[in-house]
């Protein structure tokens, strides 16, 4: 239920009609580059003292290796394999394969916005349909979004992240809607228990 809100409300977020913001096509503003190639015998599956950076491919992570090839906040697009078109926002040190596609912001947008703008637009639907689904960057950068303010940009985003927050996180959103929950039962509990005492009546 919480995934459909979230859902709902950030469909709602993220659609402006043509004429109240200035749409700009992918490329106009992103740099999009495909990461750089690494041999599997080079990626680890687990983290240790040597090998501290998690490696991304088309798919998501794949392990981890010795050295970072970005450092920084980036989007990442799964260019190559079934769950290509998924979208992940990268705020630190990382490898990014051949397989995914590194994305820079240019001045004026927002990452976060354009995380949660990227994800909605189901970048999926344009993949090659093949044996191995493939997403072009030349495909990609002709795709238009629509570019409202920087301050409109950064609003929407901090509401989406919270909404994100609520419905995915293990730590922060599921404990606080047991907690809530529990607090609810308790409250109706109380309540369907409460009888008036025997003596209470009698002296009434």
């Amino acid at each position: 239920m919480r995934k459909k809100q979230y859902n709902h409300y950030r469909d709602q977020l993220l659609s402006f009609e043509e004429e109240e913001v200035e749409w700009k096509t992918l490329g106009d503003v992103f740099q999009m580059r495909a990461g750089q190639h690494i041999s599997a015998s080079k990626i680890m599956q687990t983290a240790n003292e040597k090998y501290i950076y998690p490696c991304f491919g088309g798919n998501g992570i794949r392990g981890y290796v010795k050295e970072r090839s970005h450092d920084g906040e980036y989007l990442l697009i799964g260019r190559q394999g079934a769950l290509c078109g998924n979208v992940q926002r990268m705020k630190r040190q990382f490898y990014a394969t051949e397989h995914a596609v590194v994305v820079t912001a240019n001045d004026g947008l927002n990452i976060d916005w354009a995380f949660h703008v990227l994800t909605v637009m189901n970048l999926n639907q344009y993949a090659s349909q093949s044996a191995q689904p493939g997403l072009a960057v030349g495909k990609l950068q002709v795709l238009k979004i629509p570019i409202p303010s920087i301050e409109q940009q950064s609003r929407i985003a901090s509401i989406l992240d919270k909404f994100d927050t609520l419905t995915t996180s293990i730590t922060e959103g599921l404990p606080r809607e047991i907690q809530l929950r529990q607090k609810q039962y308790e409250y109706y509990r109380d309540l369907l228990l409460s009888f008036p005492r025997p003596d209470a009546e009698a002296a009434a």
